[in-house]
């Protein structure tokens, strides 16, 4: 047998697995992105994911970002992870990534979901959690519109100190703990106040909810350093409610 039989043999049952595999969720080694894929044909809108401050497997809820992206992918949305961690080999934020390179990898990936086949370039939401959070309302200050490639975003819990006002008047919706001592809500309520069009951000506050409060695996409170963080069933649930109504506008 000369190695070119070979080589078909071996790659015919590779093709098969592939073939046959589900289509929901692609992680190919050559993949750019996590991808989440809704079952069957046509057109759908994408949601890009940005995480927190421990990436998308975090120590204490590994599977959070999983889950929330199967969700969406069930009802009908294509998600995607950017990684901004992960591609620079880190475990966690710090100085070496800034919120400035994290929200040029978002605009990379909404980029690059655009020109996806299956994917509706006109519906494509950022997503992101507090470090992530920050960097979606960044890459609002620094980008133009049209450069932006999303066309609407969620941030739950983002940290606004110091934030630049942005100028894109793309509607945003912005989940706050009433309690955050980690990034409080008074500051996002006041960075709105100084962007061009702040009746474009929705600004929803849950009171007695900690940072972290979607976050099932948590309790209600733990310190996590020099602040506290927890999960609150009512907003958790409030919030996913909340997100769900926004995406469906």
């Amino acid at each position: 047998m000369n190695g070119a039989t070979a080589l078909g043999r071996l790659a015919f049952p590779l093709l098969l697995v592939l073939a046959l595999a589900p289509q929901s969720f692609a992680q190919l080694p050559e993949a750019k992105y996590r991808i989440f894929r809704p079952d069957g044909p046509g057109t759908r809108p994408a949601v890009a994911f940005l995480s927190g401050c421990d990436g998308f497997t975090p120590p204490n809820a590994p599977a959070r970002y999983e889950h929330r992206a199967e969700q969406l992918r069930a009802q009908g949305y294509v998600v995607i992870f950017v990684d901004y961690l992960g591609r620079r080999a880190m475990k966690s934020c710090g100085p070496t990534v800034s919120h400035d390179a994290a929200a040029q990898d978002l605009v990379g990936a909404t980029a690059w979901l655009k020109a996806q086949p299956g994917v509706d370039p006109a519906r494509i939401t950022a997503m992101g959690w507090s470090y992530g959070g920050r960097a979606v309302l960044t890459a609002l200050a620094n980008q133009p519109p049209a450069a932006l490639g999303f066309a609407r975003a969620v941030v739950y819990y983002p940290d606004c100190r110091a934030l630049r006002p942005w100028k894109p008047a793309l509607p945003i919706l912005m989940l706050l703990g009433g309690d955050d001592d980690m990034t409080p809500p008074q500051l996002c309520q006041d960075a709105v106040k100084q962007v061009t069009a702040p009746a474009s951000v929705k600004v929803v506050v849950y009171p007695g909810a900690l940072h972290g409060f979607d976050v099932s695996e948590l309790p209600a409170k733990m310190r996590n350093g020099f602040a506290t963080m927890g999960y609150h069933p009512e907003a958790a649930a409030a919030s996913t409610k909340e997100v769900e109504q926004f995406l469906r506008r």
